[in-house]
């Protein structure tokens, strides 16, 4: 493993655990979920190339999840095996069900959460190469200010014409493209 790439695996650590306390378990502890998770992370990290532009984490994320599945899924079956030729107490810690390792639904993303983050931050250092109008119309069309307008709703609010509206947002995001692909070559 390169020097990089080590750095890639020690700088999303705290990735790795946050999804890794997604899942529940009682075959793995949470440190062995986020050992598994690490492993899966050193093989994203290996085959990572920055200059397809995609953040790492988001990269990182298939590997992460099913390295801890994988790992789930062989201790369960090995599990099963075992409790096939015993006889186990009911309401025994030991009675393995696929239920008792299923990721927790109600939990968020971790790489849902990071990815948002990303794309938010991007859309900041972005959104300066924009006049005051064009931060106006792009802030009510996508709902960064909380909520989303449609075009003739904001026409209506700034005296404008759905169609000047249209085409505002459609040069908002020529030049917010252009602006990320200056960022993706300083990266």
């Amino acid at each position: 493993m390169t020097k990089e790439q080590e750095k890639l695996v020690t700088d999303n650590m705290g990735y790795v655990i946050t999804l890794a306390r997604q899942y529940k378990s009682d075959v793995l502890s949470t440190d062995d979920l986020i050992s598994e998770g690490s492993i899966g992370m050193m093989k994203a990290a290996e085959k990572f190339d920055p200059a397809r532009g995609k953040a790492f984490v988001t990269f990182a994320a298939p590997y992460i999840r099913r390295s801890i599945e994988t790992a789930i899924s062989r201790l369960e079956i090995s599990a099963d095996v075992r409790s096939t030729d015993e006889s186990l107490p009911v309401g025994s810690r030991n009675n393995y069900t696929l239920l008792n390792v299923l990721e927790d639904k109600n939990a968020e993303k971790a790489d849902d959460i990071v990815e948002e983050d990303t794309l938010n931050d991007d859309l900041v250092a972005c959104i300066d190469v924009l006049n005051d109008r064009e931060r106006e119309v792009v802030s009510r069309y996508y709902g960064l200010k909380g909520w989303r307008q449609t075009m003739a709703e904001i026409g209506e609010d700034m005296g404008l014409k759905r169609e000047r509206v249209r085409q505002e947002r459609d040069k908002v995001v020529r030049k917010l493209r252009k602006a990320a692909r200056g960022r993706m070559s300083d990266v």
